[in-house]
């Protein structure tokens, strides 16, 4: 099964990104379409694939990283 997952880590605090809020786009047609949003738990990671199976098809993704929310807590 294909899927897409994402994992942050804050090299400065040498800690995982907990809390930080992450959007996923398609890409079509120089148009973006948010496919996702998800918060990262506690190990920097999202609960669940970002996109999979049937959902994840080939095409051109971006990823959104919420950092200046985490930054400032």
């Amino acid at each position: 099964m294909t899927k897409l997952t994402t994992h942050v880590l804050d090299v400065y605090s040498g800690k995982p990104g907990k809390g930080i809020k992450v959007d996923l786009y398609l890409i079509k047609s120089e148009k973006r379409e948010k496919i996702n949003s998800v918060i990262l738990n506690s190990d920097g990671r999202a609960d669940k694939p970002l996109i999979e199976g049937a959902n994840f098809k080939e095409g051109q993704y971006e990823l959104v990283f919420f950092v200046g929310d985490y930054f400032r807590k």
